[in-house]
């Protein structure tokens, strides 16, 4: 038998990041319904589940302009899985921004690029870290 983990996972999260978390595992369902209706086989509340909220107030704090060091202290994390992580996120924004603009939707588009500038920058984004 597993554990059953009856842990609320916006546990721990500041409050002002609990309601954007919860609209993420929203949008998380309504993406997983999308998938089971096309006949592909998903465990719907697996799915939502495995969004992990662990670095939301880490990748908040380093888009409102916070040092690395700053944003370090916020995580249980190695610097190199913050970087790979704010690095991989970027890339998926600007998928998104892309996938917006091919879709029409002007206005996402360009909160997605904004998003995409806020993350891009600093050591997170040097082409090596031996200057």
């Amino acid at each position: 038998d597993e554990p059953v983990k009856d842990e609320d996972p916006c546990q721990g999260l500041k409050s002002y990041l609990s309601s954007p978390f919860l609209k993420l595992q929203e949008c998380a369902r309504t993406v997983a319904k999308a998938v089971i209706a096309c006949k592909i086989e998903l465990d719907e509340d697996e799915f939502v589940n495995k969004i992990n909220p662990g670095l939301m107030e880490a990748v908040f704090a380093w888009c409102k302009g916070a040092k690395f060091v700053e944003v370090q202290q916020l995580t249980g994390t190695f610097e190199g899985t913050t970087i790979r992580t704010l690095r991989r996120l970027e890339e998926l924004v600007r998928q998104l921004a892309t996938a917006a603009k091919a879709i029409g939707n002007h206005e996402l588009q360009s909160k997605f690029e904004k998003g995409s500038e806020l993350m891009k920058r600093d050591i997170v984004f040097c082409s090596s870290l031996y200057l």
